[in-house]
Formats: structure tokens, sequence, C-alpha cells
């Protein structure tokens, strides 16, 4: 995606959104449109760079913003680390698989529910909001044979 496609969608997703255009705000919000994975807070802190001025907080009260509005979904992993990621048209909810042992965090093929699962979700009348699946990573199952 070019740059100033990326942006102007940027903006166009903040004002659908009824957010004020900010620098901070369309930097952290071009960084989840380019993530090809979920992020963490720090993970888009770091990858601000040191020219923008925007401090950690900055960063918990847009994504907060961000959540609260719709525009990204956030999970936690079973090690307490909050991830998060664009919700939109292009980016439909999904399951991801995090590795137990390194923490890394696949996002995986969308699947519609069927069969025994699907009969015993409805029977207990409850309503999914996200699927993780834990196990090893290529990587890390090559390593630890």
């Amino acid at each position: 995606m070019k740059a100033e496609t990326s942006s102007s969608a940027a903006v166009g997703a903040l004002r659908e959104a009824g957010l004020r255009k900010t620098a901070q705000r369309l930097a952290v919000l071009n960084i989840l449109n380019s993530a090809d994975s979920p992020l963490t807070a720090n993970d888009i802190f770091l990858r601000l760079g040191s020219p923008q001025k925007i401090n950690r907080v900055t960063v918990y009260r847009i994504l907060s913003s961000f959540t609260r509005k719709g525009m990204i979904r956030e999970f936690e992993s079973r090690r307490g680390i909050h991830y998060y990621e664009r919700a939109n048209a292009f980016s439909p909810s999904h399951p991801h698989f995090i590795c137990r042992a390194c923490g890394r965090m696949i996002c995986m093929t969308s699947f519609v529910l069927s069969g025994p699962l699907k009969k015993m979700i409805d029977q207990q009348g409850v309503s999914i909001e996200h699927i993780s699946i834990s196990g090893l990573c290529r990587l890390c199952r090559c390593n630890n044979p």
C-alpha cells in the first residue's frame, strides 16, 4: 500500500470513528495498518521511532480509544500480554496461534464453527470473541526436539 493511500485510509478511519486527526493517532494507526501480525503496545512504541513525539502513556491512551471505537481488537495472551490488531473489512476476526516457548503470535485463517463444537457453543448460549491456540511454533519445535 502506498504511503499516501495508507495515510488517507487512516484519516478516513479516524473520521468514521469520530476521532480527531492527530499526528500521534495517524502514526499508531499506520503502524497497525501495515502490521502482518498483532502487536503489543511496546512493539508499536518501538516502531514509532525517535522523531515521533509520543510517549508510552499516549500510545496506551490511543490504543484504548481505538478499541472503544471498534477500530482495533485487543486480546490478552495467557502470559498477560495485550495484543492489538486492526478490525476492519480487510482484517476480519480470526483465530491466533501463540507459541508457548517464544510468545510469537501468528494469525490463522478464519473458519466457520460447525459440528459438535458449534452445537456445544449454541447450547451454552455463549458468544465467542476470540479463539487462540497454543503450542510450539515451527522454529521452537525444530530447536527443541
